[in-house]
């Protein structure tokens, strides 16, 4: 695993780019199942109470946070792509071969320019790959 953090004069508008990809050296070492595909299907989550302050919040608020939180696919990127975010932040998960990159874009407030932002770095990274 690899990780870069681009940290620019302010820190919100930095970048964060993560890949995980298979050491040359030791083959064996990184399959495709290891190299992060689980998170690309991770197993369903049991379904526990939540409860915040002693009360349990309303049935549309955790169903709101719930549907933030889930994987969006992205068409076009590597072999499977998908985005995951909320109004603040988000990042964009991409699956090449035993690869896979984690990119994140601060500073921008729009969660379409986010993910346009993500998408073109992913892009130039994929070529490289």
């Amino acid at each position: 695993m690899l990780q870069c953090f681009y940290h620019t004069t302010t820190s919100a508008k930095s970048v964060s780019l993560a890949l995980g990809a298979p050491d040359p050296a030791k083959p064996s070492a990184l399959t495709r199942a290891s190299s992060g595909e689980s998170s690309f299907h991770p197993p369903e989550p049991v379904e526990e109470e939540k409860h915040v302050a002693g009360k349990a919040p309303k049935k549309a608020e955790v169903d709101r946070e719930e549907e933030l939180r889930k994987p969006r696919p992205i068409d076009g990127l590597g072999e499977e792509a998908y985005w995951v975010g909320n109004p603040i932040s988000g990042a964009l998960y991409v699956l090449k071969g035993n690869s896979f990159l984690r990119i994140s874009v601060g500073g921008v407030r729009e969660e379409s320019a986010r993910m346009g932002k993500s998408k073109a770095l992913a892009r130039a990274a994929l070529k490289r790959l």
